[in-house]
């Protein structure tokens, strides 16, 4: 056996494990086994399928598209991916949403690295609400959970995880740490409380009979004179008592009281007054840091739609390919943005751009021709508006083609746009001069 066919059979017994892990929807686990079939036969077709449907399952879109462009391009007939990339394609409306959801996560990312962890929160809990099957938005989140101490929250989004990935490690690591936070809290909540008993004393007392009770020998009933006298007595001198002793010491008392309540008065008016003062800059706060977010959300949707765009751009001009469109296919790679395709390093050796280099060669030789003949076909059917579309895009694969800027001139002149034609027509001397077109432009400029 030489070394190929070792290594075709670790490759097929590699993939065999993660097409099993996968049965499994331990989704994470299978992964490396699926790389690792590719890094031994790049040319493994159903490993390179299996685990672009793995990403795509766990949220992971941009990487499933690069896989299943990939396998597109190693083989067509009989591919899987086909089916995959035009499901996808035919789901209005759906890559615009995984789009969305990750400007979402990159932006709820920015904020837990900057430490605002409830934008953080309200941006991951969107996404997983409408993609549940996220699982890098469903740990984040849950981690966020544990640091803020709701831990049946943070158990609730990583039972979405593993519902999706059931033998994710990291949300096995997670939920071991949220169960030991959580039965630590819930010991110190139990802990009974220490009494504290006070000791009591007993007294004893003898009941006293009436004939025990002590009777000084000086007592003399009064009579009924003595007595009334002796209680008015009694009265002025309490009153006295009132007048000279208690009401000074009363009034000092109020009078410190109402000092007390006014100086804490006036502690609370300074106090909501700061408040309201700090409420105001940190309103102007919130909104400058608000509406930074927004240009910072808006460059992100902007970055993520142009990017899946573009791969969507390249499936397209692989298939028109394979089905002989080749017009199609020119219109579609005159609008391709080059630098928004990035590889994989998966290490199966192949790439995204390799990809574009094996079909770029045929369409720069070719396809700025077969635009411009088909743009020639709108320029004689009178549809100008179509007509300089195309040429347009016969001058994004090949600048230098001087037929097209002239047809194109004269596209405007037909319309009747003077100024816009006499531009064309000037664009044609300057940058083709002593050519013929260059003479037909300058006579069919209007004076």
């Amino acid at each position: 056996m030489n070394v190929f066919e070792r290594c075709d059979r670790a490759a097929n017994s590699c993939y065999n494990r993660g097409l099993r892990l996968a049965k499994q929807r331990d989704l994470s686990g299978a992964v490396p086994y699926l790389k690792r079939a590719l890094e031994l036969n790049k040319n493994l077709i159903e490993a390179r399928n299996l685990l672009g449907l793995i990403f795509y399952e766990m949220g992971e879109v941009g990487d499933a598209l690069v896989q299943w462009v990939i396998s597109i391009d190693l083989r067509t007939e009989n591919n899987r991916a086909v089916f995959y990339l035009d499901d996808v394609r035919r789901r209005g409306g759906q890559l615009e949403s995984f789009a969305t959801m990750i400007e979402r996560y990159n932006v709820a990312l920015d904020a837990a690295q900057r430490g605002n962890y409830d934008l953080a929160i309200h941006q991951l809990a969107r996404i997983v609400a409408q993609h549940p099957n996220y699982v890098r938005a469903g740990l984040l989140l849950s981690l966020l959970y544990i640091e803020a101490g709701d831990y049946k929250r943070a158990d609730h989004y990583l039972r979405l995880v593993r519902k999706t990935d059931r033998m994710n490690q990291t949300a096995v690591r997670y939920a071991d740490a949220a169960a030991q936070e959580l039965r630590r809290v819930q010991k110190k909540q139990d802990k009974p409380r220490e009494e504290v008993q006070n000791g009591s004393k007993t007294y004893s007392h003898r009941e006293m009979s009436d004939d025990e009770v002590l009777i000084p020998s000086t007592y003399r009933e009064s009579t009924g004179w003595q007595t009334a006298l002796n209680i008015g007595i009694g009265l002025l001198i309490g009153a006295a008592a009132i007048v000279f002793l208690y009401m000074p010491t009363k009034r000092a008392e109020l009078n410190s009281q109402h000092n007390a309540e006014i100086r804490e008065l006036n502690r609370k008016l300074a106090s909501a007054n700061s408040a309201v003062r700090d409420s105001e800059q940190n309103h102007s706060s919130a909104e400058e840091e608000k509406n930074a977010l927004q240009a910072e959300v808006d460059m992100l949707t902007d970055g993520a739609n142009s990017k899946i765009s573009q791969y969507q751009k390249l499936v397209g001009i692989v298939n028109d390919i394979r089905n002989n469109d080749f017009a199609r296919a020119a219109e579609l790679y005159a609008t391709l943005d080059v630098s928004q395709l990035t590889d994989i390093d998966d290490g199966s050796g192949v790439s995204v751009t390799e990809i574009y280099q094996s079909i770029a060669g045929r369409m720069n030789s070719e396809g700025y021709l077969s635009l411009y003949s088909r743009a020639e076909v709108q320029y004689q059917a009178g549809n100008y508006r179509g007509a300089i579309d195309l040429y347009d895009k016969s001058l994004a694969i090949n600048p230098n083609y001087a037929p097209a800027l002239f047809r194109k001139a004269m596209a405007y002149k037909e319309l009747g746009d003077n100024d816009t034609a006499n531009s064309f027509f000037e664009e044609v001397g300057t940058r083709f001069p002593g050519t013929e077109l260059a003479r037909q432009a300058e006579s069919e400029k209007i004076r």
